[in-house]
């Protein structure tokens, strides 16, 4: 969005008046400062978005003016600016919590590219926020559950939770639970004939009648002829 405030801490008129007129071409509102002093008091009565930093001002280092920013308007997005680049500058620019470094001479289009990432950069941070504080802010109403819940005391001996619910029989208009089929019995083991079964047509010997003419057997002994 248009309207966010640039700051330019350069020593260089030329380069100061340049930054100037670029930034405020595409709407930004843009704040020069010649020293460290003009750009802390820059800081501290507005609401910076970018800081645009040169490192060597005649009054103060750049790094200097990075920690007042860090320290005071954590929130805003820093860009290092220098003629006389070294890989220990850079790293001690960023470690300090600058966000870019651009080597002078630089083109205007780097410049612009730098501060809209710098300003995306900054969106996005401030969304982390927002959310770290949104779940903050569930977990304390948790914490806040749980202590209420906790308060009410356990539950009273012999009580018992309501268990799960089961049909009812069938005399009751629900379905009969199922019923478990006995146990089959187990199978005696048969062990194998040794000897061969008799031929289906022998049939055992009958046993003998007594004779039809026999006399019965006379235990008493005969009677007397009739004279």
């Amino acid at each position: 969005m248009a309207g966010e405030a640039i700051l330019i801490v350069d020593d260089d008129p030329f380069m100061r008046d340049l930054l100037d007129e670029s930034l405020t071409e595409l709407e930004y509102q843009a704040i020069p400062a010649a020293t460290g002093k003009e750009a802390l008091h820059a800081v501290s009565v507005n609401g910076i978005h970018v800081a645009l930093i040169d490192l060597s001002l005649g009054d103060m280092s750049g790094l200097e003016i990075v920690d007042a920013i860090i320290d005071g308007s954590p929130d805003t997005q820093i860009i290092i600016m220098t003629g006389y680049p070294s890989i220990q500058s850079a790293i001690d620019a960023l470690r300090r919590g600058a966000q870019d470094y651009i080597i002078k001479p630089f083109k205007m289009p780097e410049i612009h590219a730098a501060v809209t990432r710098s300003l995306k950069n900054q969106r996005l941070e401030a969304e982390v926020r927002v959310l770290r504080r949104k779940v903050r802010d569930q977990d304390q109403e948790l914490v806040q559950l749980k202590a209420r819940s906790g308060a009410a005391g356990p539950r009273p001996q012999g009580v018992r939770p309501a268990a799960r619910p089961v049909g009812l029989p069938a005399g009751y208009g629900g379905n009969a639970p199922p019923v478990a089929p006995p146990p089959e019995a187990p199978v005696a083991d048969v062990a194998p004939a040794t000897h061969a079964a008799p031929a289906a047509d022998a049939t055992p010997p009958a046993a003998e009648a007594p004779a039809a003419d026999a006399e019965p057997a006379q235990d008493s002994p005969p009677a007397a002829e009739e004279v």
